[in-house]
């Protein structure tokens, strides 16, 4: 059997903590897909997808719940449009299909 992969978060350097959803929505955005891809591929309940680094002192952990996976596919898809990153887009489009996927088994189990 194969070894996990371990996920590794991009890190991101920050004089105040704002600045991160602000100055690094496209870094964030596909953080968020690759870790999604990480979460389903690997079946994880949580993924730590990004540490932010404030002035060089502060590391906030930024992590996503399986809970939570198609919603934030869903909010990341304006801005991978906005920047360009048409493979992340399509991406997050299998992702988004692979979810759906995993409801529609679940819900013929249930009937």
């Amino acid at each position: 059997m194969g070894r996990i992969k371990k996920f590794q978060p991009i890190e991101i350097q920050v004089d105040e903590p704002t600045e991160v959803f602000q100055s690094h929505r496209q870094q964030i955005s596909k953080a968020i897909v690759d870790g999604v891809d990480y979460g389903i591929k690997y079946k994880k309940k949580r993924v730590d997808f990004a540490k932010v680094i404030v002035n060089d002192v502060l590391v906030i952990t930024l992590s996503i719940d399986s809970r939570e996976f198609s919603d934030l596919l869903d909010e990341q898809l304006d801005t991978l449009v906005e920047y360009e990153e048409y493979e992340t887009c399509a991406l997050l489009m299998k992702l988004k299909d692979k979810l759906n996927e995993k409801v529609t088994e679940k819900a013929r189990m249930v009937v």
